[in-house]
């Protein structure tokens, strides 16, 4: 969808292969890559070499040996309601136990992130599943080639570099996702504040959706707002803030959608609220209303007294 007004990327990203005909769900249905092994490469020739490679450095990702493992990257619904991280399923793909101590993500479209600390030994076609952090997204910079970055046991603590799969494109879509929310909130600062407290204990809680003009111009009209399975989001919608303003304050309610036990233990994106905003004559751009640590408090607080007393 275009965004007429909002930032151009200096660098538009190349295609990104498309595998999804070599993949099959998992019992939880999660791609599972059925490629074969993936091996290292050498990264330095010979040892009389290391005085010209820069790659060669100690502490660089190592890949001087031929490490039986492979590596794929998925998005959990854990993972997209709370941002900055991806899995990445690891597997023993050789004939002898491997132990892995940690798990990043090499990525060029992404700012790095501490390693994710993980210690087990697996054994020959076994798989493990690991959280792996981002940090901010580069607009200017494919996602890909990207790596997973594993720590490996008995090894002088630098870790291997192993190719990353990313079945449905999902580190371009992050990435795409990522560079045009920032897009918009630079266009359109969008800030939600709830009440502390509902008028009564069972009724809705009162919050303002107070939108800002960023580097926007022209129009900016909020379309609609949604909610996620604990919480119902209403209000007066479509709202527009003129050409001449530089503030619109929309008045919502946010309402207990869910009470029971089932959907209160495994809500897996409670405080994920979608946004549609169109700038100008564009189509509407979907969006997400920002939910502060501090709101969530509240948020949860809220639900809490409700749901006790709605029973």
């Amino acid at each position: 969808m275009g965004k007429p007004g909002l930032r151009r990327r200096a660098q538009q990203r190349p295609a990104v292969l498309r595998r999804a005909e070599q993949l099959r769900p998992d019992q939880w249905g999660r791609p599972i890559l059925t490629s074969s092994r993936v091996f290292v490469a050498l990264a330095c020739v010979a040892a009389t070499a290391c005085g010209v490679l820069a790659g060669c450095a100690v502490g660089d990702p190592a890949e001087d040996d031929a490490i039986p493992l492979s590596a794929e990257a998925y998005r959990s619904r854990e993972d997209d309601a709370a941002g900055g991280r991806i899995h990445v399923r690891i597997a023993n793909t050789g004939d002898a136990p491997v132990a892995v101590t940690s798990v990043a993500l090499d990525s060029p479209g992404f700012e790095a992130a501490p390693a994710t600390r993980r210690e087990v030994e697996l054994g020959p076609g076994n798989r493990i599943d690991v959280e792996a952090g981002y940090g901010p997204v580069r607009c200017d910079t494919s996602p890909e080639p990207a790596y997973a970055l594993i720590g490996v046991a008995d090894r002088d603590g630098s870790p291997v570099r192993v190719p990353l799969a990313a079945p449905y494109d999902v580190l371009a879509r992050i990435h795409d996702g990522d560079c045009a929310a920032e897009d918009l909130a630079r266009a359109v600062p969008v800030t939600l504040i709830p009440a502390a407290a509902p008028p009564e204990p069972t009724a809705p809680l009162p919050a303002q959706l107070v939108v800002s003009r960023g580097t926007a111009s022209g129009d900016v009209r909020v379309d609609e707002i949604g909610g996620s399975v604990l919480y119902a989001l209403h209000g007066a919608l479509p709202a527009t803030m003129r050409a001449g303003e530089d503030r619109l304050s929309v008045d919502i309610t946010i309402d207990a959608a869910r009470c029971d036990p089932h959907a209160l233990a495994e809500a897996k994106k409670p405080f994920v609220f979608p946004l549609w905003i169109a700038v100008g004559s564009s189509a509407p751009e979907y969006s997400r209303i920002p939910v502060s640590e501090e709101n969530r408090r509240i948020l949860t607080n809220y639900l809490t007294a409700t749901c006790d007393a709605r029973r």
